[in-house]
């Protein structure tokens, strides 16, 4: 489902965000204001599409309701729980590919067919077996977020200095030594990009499994909010998920530089 990065991953500036940000929020002011103009004129019927005033008003609204928080949360803490499963499976089952040239060659087939499957599809298997439970959209949380990390690990570890690992067998470190002196302190900007990316997938997959598979949380409200016409609410929560994805990825973005600052490619990148 998910595109992943294969590049060695930098911490600068990616190569989307905008050098000037006031250009980006001049976009978002831009697009809202078209918005409005187009539900108020009536160019695209309200029934169809609200003002986006009305939208962020009854945005607002729900804010200060406890139970919106309670949804919200619902979502939340299931990318969470899915993104920490992506973590306890994704690391053991990377450094294995990574470092066995047998488990590499036996797993590679079943990787690859699974790699592409979307988890949407997933969905009516998940509901035969689980229901819309949160078994079911932890399952395809999981299924759906894993591949980014996974991917991003093993090539981490084929980037491994390989002078660094002639030194630790010249000094006879043991294998664990080596792995966890050497190869999973230079693994971790990686696993910080593969776990970024995976969040937000974790987040888009839970929503979606809501919508479709009818489990608590975002997505099933914004079913329950068109079925019932209530439109602007609907929209509403649209953008509260919109909002978090934004959010999801500030937090992981904000978060890299100083927990990897020691790092020799975070420190050329500061310098540079």
């Amino acid at each position: 489902m998910a595109s992943v990065v294969t590049t060695a991953p930098g911490l600068s500036r990616p190569a989307w965000r905008p050098a000037v940000p006031w250009l980006g929020l001049a976009t978002v002011v831009a697009v809202l204001a078209i918005w409005e103009l187009l539900g108020r004129t009536g160019v695209i019927p309200a029934s169809t599409l609200p003002p986006a005033s009305d939208v962020f008003l009854r945005l607002g609204e729900l804010a200060a309701i406890p139970a919106f928080w309670a949804v919200v949360w619902e979502t939340v803490s299931s990318a969470l729980a899915g993104l920490g499963l992506v973590v306890l499976l994704g690391v053991p089952l990377a450094l294995a590919i990574g470092l066995s040239a047998f488990v590499r060659d036996s797993t590679w087939l079943v990787l690859e067919f699974l790699r592409p499957i979307p988890p949407v599809a997933m969905i009516p298997l998940g509901l035969l077996l689980w229901g819309p439970t949160e078994t079911m959209k932890l399952t395809l949380i999981t299924f759906g977020a894993i591949w980014p990390f996974l991917v991003q690990m093993v090539d981490g570890i084929r980037q491994v200095d390989q002078a660094l690992v002639d030194t630790a067998r010249s000094y006879r470190l043991t294998r664990w030594q080596t792995i966890s002196r050497i190869v999973l302190p230079s693994l971790l900007p990686f696993a910080a990009t593969g776990l970024r990316v995976a969040a937000a997938i974790a987040l888009i997959v839970a929503v979606v499994t809501e919508l479709i598979g009818g489990a608590a949380g975002l997505g099933r409200e914004i079913v329950v909010a068109q079925s019932s016409g209530a439109l602007p609410q609907m929209y509403a929560l649209i953008v509260t998920a919109g909002l978090l994805g934004l959010l999801t990825n500030a937090a992981f973005s904000a978060a890299e530089k100083p927990l990897l600052f020691w790092h020799p490619r975070i420190r050329k990148d500061q310098s540079s």
